[in-house]
């Protein structure tokens, strides 16, 4: 008969597969029993974590005689965490790198891998586990033609990836240019030189790029894309309304669906030429189409809670607070699939509440739903 967790219901098991991994060490551990790290769900026990799948599948055959091999079930929040759980073991949910990594601090690119995935020697790293797009930035990119830097107007230049001939949208620059609409945070860390691990600067967000030439690892002319990025504040609450300290041009009075079209081309990197001051301009002036179709979007009504404005502005409009669904701050133009207009109090409950999470992931499900019905509305 073949065995699957279901057949896991010893808790002595699973500690004594516990005490192997122990023995053993981490490494040779997995090793020996064909599995892989975990890195969203882990066991936590006597202070130590563990890999929850390989103890799983191990301590079926503590139990049973036959250990299960790693492909012969699935691990994670339906599978694997019910069946310890159940037993009494603690499962943690890692945290979001932008919330785990400490701004300033210097890590091993080896560790970051075995926490979040990536490759170990690439420039541009994305995670399948976490929303997240991992950039590095270092002097030794200089003999490959990258020319990375900040600017007097605080925005920081980074070279895309690609050792010879153009440069294309595709890997990891496709990922930089559309973290935004794929909800992903953007990470920049500065690499130390060889041996010394990188430095983490924290969340940004590509505002616009442009065509560069340069050469290439072969000493050849070619033609580069240079990321235009702007640092933004992890764990920022906002308390202002949709609306910015930077003067735009008045707004006219345009349809939901106007609005909408207009906040989705201002949602992409754009392709520009301009100065850094102009960036910066034009990505808050692109913050407020998004801004503005969210605000319209939501009629007045908070779109978490369904509860009307708690009050209207003096300029007659409904007070309700952006609120950006995949992102640690709120600040920036993000995307119009992630960003609710949302009442003061569920803001809070987000950011601070027991269940802040929970109604976060709610949020963003009831904003795909509306998106979607906006879309066959104008299809």
């Amino acid at each position: 008969m073949q065995l699957t967790l279901k057949d896991l219901t010893s808790a002595d098991a699973v500690i004594k597969a516990i005490q192997e991994c122990d023995v053993l060490g981490r490494e040779q551990f997995l090793k020996k029993y064909g599995y892989k790290y975990s890195r969203l769900y882990l066991l936590h026990y006597n202070g130590k974590y563990y890999d929850s799948k390989a103890i799983a599948g191990v301590s079926v055959g503590k139990q049973h005689g036959i250990p299960l091999k790693s492909k012969e079930f699935s691990g994670g929040l339906t599978t694997v965490v019910p069946a310890l759980r159940k037993l009494g073991f603690n499962i943690t949910e890692p945290e979001h790198p932008a919330i785990a990594l400490a701004q300033g601090t210097t890590y091993m690119r080896k560790d970051l891998v075995e926490c979040y995935g990536g490759q170990l020697q690439a420039g541009i790293w994305t995670p399948k586990e976490f929303p997240a797009v991992f950039i590095f930035s270092g002097d030794s990119g200089k003999t490959y033609g990258y020319t990375d830097g900040w600017t007097d107007d605080g925005i920081f230049r980074y070279t895309g990836e690609g050792q010879v001939g153009d440069m294309t949208f595709t890997g990891g620059n496709r990922a930089i240019c559309n973290h935004k609409k794929d909800g992903k945070e953007l990470l920049l860390f500065k690499d130390l030189g060889k041996g010394r691990g990188v430095r983490y600067q924290g969340c940004f967000e590509c505002a616009s790029w442009e065509d560069a030439i340069d050469k290439d690892k072969n000493g050849d002319l070619r033609k580069t894309i240079v990321f235009h990025l702007l640092p933004l504040t992890p764990g920022v609450q906002a308390s202002e309304t949709f609306s910015h300290s930077i003067s735009i041009k008045q707004k006219t009075i345009r349809s939901l669906a106007d609005l909408r079209k207009a906040a989705y081309e201002a949602a992409k990197p754009e392709k520009t030429n301009k100065s850094s001051s102009e960036v910066k301009r034009s990505w808050y002036e692109r913050s407020e189409q998004v801004k503005e179709y969210v605000l319209a979007r939501s009629k007045g009504i908070c779109e978490a809670c369904d509860s009307p404005a708690p009050f209207m502005k003096k300029d007659g409009t409904p007070y309700l607070e952006p609120h950006h669904t995949t992102r640690l701050s709120d600040d920036g133009p993000d995307h119009p699939e992630w960003v609710a207009a949302i009442c003061p109090t569920c803001h809070r409950r987000i950011h601070s509440g027991k269940d802040g999470e929970c109604w976060n992931a709610t949020l963003q499900k009831r904003l795909k739903a509306k998106e979607a019905a906006m879309r066959d509305v104008n299809n």
